[in-house]
């Protein structure tokens, strides 16, 4: 029999115990099995195993529910997939971030294929074979490990450092973090003692910098910030109530995408796995095809990653507008676009902006959170874009949501790529080629 510790029915919440045997994935890292006719949802399982699972859901609530929750507690017949797991301190009563981790890698990608294509299907996606939909790897990654450049811990009321477990608030070890960027695993920060009043702390790897740790507490005081030798020439800042305070370095890192450098800010956005800004800079410039003299958007562009590299093939003839909501970002945007003939920065709501153009684009990248772009932006860039719409996603549900409206509104999809750039959990980034049906 293989294990799941089980710590406390505390620890699970105060739902029965069932056991159950897993089929299809689902969207969200769950498995799919059935208990007395009702589906159950099951999380730290993996395809065809049977297991013992603690139902999650509040209990008085249980006998109406169309569906019921439960994780993993025992392992009683294992999936062929299941592997000895990657991160020991990870898992239903670990800590989150790699709720795959016990799923050989392959495996992994086959299954968020499964989830995309099924997610696709259900949203009645039909100009792109189905069959074409495929989750490959980012290049040269073997093993899925060492690819986080941003981490967050948490620190709870004793000064310890580590991570929440996942539905919890009590902060656990996490070990050797073998997800992390050596860079952060060697600043080693679940060692290191915290100022009072710390309430997290963030850890950043650039790729042509220092790393950055910034220390998180409403009511700290940057000068009771202590820097241990160990974090060598790191950047360290101190992130409070009334805002960011720099204790040595800089409040930016550098990141180099090419043969271009990008300044980032320390608690901005950037794509967290080590190659992914290259890889989507590549793969977007390619799908875009922009040419001298285009006009492009790129919505939710943040410091200006796509609009850098499209900007130098539109030249001084076209235009290209890097449109971001943060205007820290959009500052930073700015200044990163500086050198790039015929682009410029706007901070602006995607949306609105859109809504504002009259001219319209001929081309447009949309990389846009979670929420995905939604209804009205979907069918303001039908109306208003000529040519091609290259859409990148982290969340294939609403993506394939977006999708099928633009579908409806006389667009179909060209091509599509999924990249497994989350390693070890469930996530996954696609980008889609869009044109006029």
């Amino acid at each position: 029999m293989a294990a799941v510790e089980s710590r406390t029915s505390e620890q699970h919440g105060g739902g029965p115990v069932i056991t159950v045997t897993t089929t299809v994935p689902a969207a969200g890292g769950t498995f799919v099995a059935r208990h007395e006719g009702r589906v159950v949802f099951v999380r730290g399982s993996a395809p065809h195993e049977t297991v013992t699972a603690r139902v999650i859901d509040d209990p008085s609530g249980l006998d109406g529910a169309r569906f019921w929750r439960a994780e993993t507690v025992d392992v009683l017949e294992p999936s062929v997939d299941r592997v000895p797991t990657v991160w020991p301190e990870a898992g239903t009563d670990g800590v989150g971030g790699a709720d795959w981790a016990h799923i050989a890698l392959p495996a992994q990608r086959r299954i968020a294929t499964d989830v995309l294509r099924e997610l696709l299907q259900r949203a009645k996606v039909t100009s792109f074979p189905l069959d074409d939909v495929q989750v490959e790897p980012a290049p040269h990654d073997e093993d899925g490990l060492g690819w986080r450049t941003r981490v967050r811990l948490a620190v709870d009321e004793r000064g310890r450092v580590g991570m929440r477990g996942w539905r919890s608030h009590e902060v656990r070890p996490v070990g050797e973090n073998p997800l992390a960027a050596p860079a952060i695993r060697a600043l080693a920060l679940t060692s290191w003692t915290p100022p009072a009043g710390t309430e997290a702390i963030d850890a950043v790897a650039p790729s042509a910098d220092e790393p950055a740790v910034v220390i998180i507490g409403r009511d700290l005081d940057p000068g009771d910030v202590s820097i241990p030798e160990g974090w060598g020439a790191a950047h360290v800042a101190v992130q409070n109530s009334s805002g960011l305070h720099v204790v040595r370095g800089a409040e930016t890192v550098r990141e180099r995408v090419g043969d271009q450098e990008l300044v980032v800010g320390v608690t901005g956005f950037w794509q967290v796995h080590r190659d992914a800004a290259s890889l989507l800079a590549d793969v977007v410039e390619r799908d875009l095809a922009a040419r001298p003299g285009d006009s492009v958007w790129d919505l939710y562009g943040g410091v200006g990653l796509f609009a850098a590299r499209i900007g130098r093939t539109t030249g001084l003839d076209g235009e290209v507008v890097s449109v971001e909501g943060n205007k820290r970002a959009g500052r930073l945007a700015q200044q990163n676009l500086a050198d790039v003939p015929g682009a410029s920065a706007r901070t602006s709501d995607a949306t609105d902006f859109v809504r504002e153009q009259r001219r319209g684009a001929d081309r447009v990248v949309l990389d846009p959170p979670r929420a995905g772009a939604g209804a009205e932006l979907i069918e303001l860039l039908a109306e208003r874009v000529r040519e091609r719409i290259v859409y990148v996603s982290c969340e294939p549900s609403t993506l394939a949501r977006d999708l099928a409206i633009a579908e409806q509104k006389g667009w179909r999809i060209e091509d599509l790529r999924a990249f497994d750039l989350y390693p070890h959990t469930h996530h996954i980034e696609t980008v889609v080629v869009l044109e006029r049906d």
